[in-house]
């Protein structure tokens, strides 16, 4: 009933007027017709209003609607239903295979997951990336690119333990875990053998190129050359471990390019200092010339002849072609202060050649000669270190790189000295000289500091080979112009208007004035080197001494000319020695120049001992020296 009401669609209250009510038993023998009349009557709801013809119409369409759902809806239900179960089977089917796969692919993950843990290592150890073969032919050679280079090197690592495994078959590696190369290891060794090749030609093709810079129509500065390839720095260290004899080749052609590079360099540099205007400086800038008794225009011949005999024809035949020089010409030569500063100065920037060649200004040798030297020294610095950091060998290559500099360099060192030769042979500059020594010295301590190989050294010794026998020469020509001086009485000259003092008994001479500034800048020299030395070692100390000897003589000379010889000459060494008090009182005071200056040696540590004057312990030897002995002077003339 329950269905048939879904069917007809009826909510309960009109199901329950169509439900069949209890017949009443019609009494036998009643007419069928008055029965069913009786029973309509009883069916009959109390509300009278209601059509028979409604109810009819109703019940029309209820019986149109329970056939179109027997007919229709129900057996279109039965079949979707019959279909249902039909699927519902098949996915039951189709459940029970997916488990048994499920079942079957679990057995297999497990059984797999168990082999792969031995083979993994192994697939991780001999992989080589495609992507990595491919930068590795193709990409651009920069500092990312050196990663490949450490990839294949540690790949070499790794397939060197997986040949040894070939060779013993129960090699274990240091996990103590048995290594089996595969089948196909072969293959993989000739592909890291392939890109290794590659590796090496790419590298070799790259430092030719770099070098071929050089000698191009537009070369490139070699720093900037230098600066490129260090940024590459890996490449060659690389091609030294696995092909030497290739390392060796590459190394030794930048050492030939650089070798040509610096000589072509430095041949364009030192023509550019050769245009520098320098002050000449001959004979007649010599002690006991530019005095009241000397002619303008220096010694007679027979007094220049004495220093002639050391020169070349060509430096004779221009000794005799002098100009004439002032008597305050003279003066200011001898009186080195401003002179002083190319040694003092922090400043070390080189002079360019552009700057040489335009220069208008009078020069000094000194000034050519620290500018060549310390360019030489920048590069040499410049080389050095990138030799050591590029093109190293091992980690203790020293020698090795000394070799290599000495070898780029020595070109370079030929030309230097024959500039260096170039600028003395034909001067008198005797400070301009010793002012180059002491810049050779100021370099080889730079060199010391900067850790240069020891070739540089012997290149500034060789420099000084040639400077302190010129220097000795110059010396002799000194002392012999002292020698020829005049003997005179004549006193300095103060101011135009002449000397507030004729008397040579109470003014100095004027060749002592002059040998004063001569021997207040000499001294001053003495003392310019940055290391401690043996003072008396060097040729410096006796030519001092001999100087000092000649002019004694010449002095004693002139004192015979005058009424008290012994007053004369404690006048000029009182003048003397007041000057190097000035001089010592300078030094004491200046705690800058005692700080740049060593006054120290081994042998004035055991001189101030017997030292009478305590202050001087800070003092060159030189300078107390040569104070205490005009200071004897004065006091032995003095007590006469």
């Amino acid at each position: 009933m329950e269905v048939l009401k879904e069917v007809l669609s009826l909510d309960q209250a009109q199901f329950d007027q169509l439900a069949p009510t209890p017949q009443i038993e019609a009494d036998k023998g009643d007419d069928p017709f008055e029965s069913y009349l009786k029973d309509c009557k009883f069916r009959a709801p109390s509300n009278q209003d209601q059509s028979p013809l409604i109810k009819l119409k109703a019940l029309q369409e209820t019986h149109a609607n329970d056939e179109t759902a027997i007919n229709v809806i129900v057996p279109q239900l039965i079949d979707y239903l019959t279909q249902f179960t039909e699927r519902l089977s098949n996915y039951t089917q189709d459940l029970d295979f997916i488990k048994r796969k499920s079942s079957e692919l679990q057995s297999l993950l497990e059984y797999n997951s168990t082999k792969l843990a031995n083979i993994s290592p192994m697939v991780n150890d001999l992989m080589i990336p495609p992507e990595l073969i491919h930068d590795i032919i193709k990409g651009k050679i920069n500092e990312s690119w050196q990663d490949n280079i450490t990839f294949i090197a540690d790949k070499e690592q790794i397939y060197d333990k997986y040949r040894r495994s070939d060779l013993h078959k129960d090699y274990k590696d240091a996990k103590n875990t048995t290594v089996i190369a595969p089948k196909d290891f072969e293959r993989l060794c000739q592909l890291l053998d392939i890109l290794k090749n590659v590796i090496l030609e790419r590298s070799k093709r790259l430092i030719i190129s770099k070098i071929k810079t050089l000698r191009s129509h537009h070369p490139v500065p070699s720093q900037r050359l230098q600066t490129q390839l260090l940024k590459v720095q890996r490449i060659f260290p690389f091609i030294r471990d696995n092909n030497l004899s290739l390392a060796l080749e590459l190394r030794q052609a930048y050492c030939y390019t650089m070798k040509w590079y610096y000589k072509e360099y430095f041949s364009r540099y030192i023509r550019s200092l050769t245009i520098l205007q320098f002050q000449q400086i001959d004979s007649q800038f010599a002690l006991g010339n530019g005095l009241s008794t000397t002619p303008v225009g220096g010694f007679s011949n027979s007094s220049s002849l004495f220093f002639s005999s050391y020169l070349t024809t060509s430096a004779s035949n221009a000794f005799y072609n002098k100009v004439p020089v002032t008597d305050e010409e003279i003066d200011k030569y001898f009186q080195i202060k401003r002179r002083l500063n190319i040694l003092t100065q922090e400043d070390n920037t080189v002079m360019v050649s552009q700057i040489a060649e335009n220069n208008t200004s009078r020069n000094y040798i000194e000034i050519g000669f620290k500018n060549l030297n310390l360019a030489i020294l920048d590069n040499c610095t410049v080389e050095y270190h990138f030799l050591k950091d590029f093109f190293a060998m091992s980690d203790e290559n020293f020698d090795e790189i000394n070799g290599l500099l000495e070898q780029i360099f020595q070109p370079t060192f030929d030309e230097a000295t024959e500039y260096t030769q170039h600028l003395i042979q034909y001067n008198y500059d005797i400070f301009g000289v010793l002012i180059s020594i002491r810049v050779a010295n100021q370099l080889q301590f730079e060199s010391e500091r900067r850790g240069i190989p020891s070739m540089f050294d012997s290149f500034l010794n060789g420099q000084l080979i040639q400077l302190w026998p010129r220097f000795q020469q110059m010396v002799d020509f000194q002392c012999e112009s002292l020698r020829k001086a005049a003997i005179t009485t004549n006193v300095a000259k103060y101011g135009s208007s002449g000397p507030a003092n004729n008397d040579p008994l109470t003014s100095p001479h004027e060749l002592a004035v002059q040998f004063g500034k001569f021997l207040i800048s000499f001294l001053t020299l003495a003392i310019t080197h940055k290391q401690v030395i043996d003072e008396r070692s060097e040729p410096l100390y006796n030519s001092i001494i001999r100087l000092r000897n000649d002019f004694e003589t010449v002095m004693t000379k002139c004192s015979k000319k005058t009424k008290s010889p012994e007053r004369f000459l404690t006048t000029n060494y009182m003048y003397l020695y007041n000057n190097l008090q000035q001089l010592h009182l300078h030094l004491n005071i200046s705690d800058s120049d005692a700080q740049n200056y060593n006054f120290d040696s081994a042998e004035s540590v055991n001189a101030k001992a017997n030292d009478d004057d305590e202050n001087n312990s800070g003092v060159p030897l030189i300078i107390r020296e040569t104070e205490n002995h005009f200071k004897t002077l004065v006091e032995a003339f003095t007590r006469n």
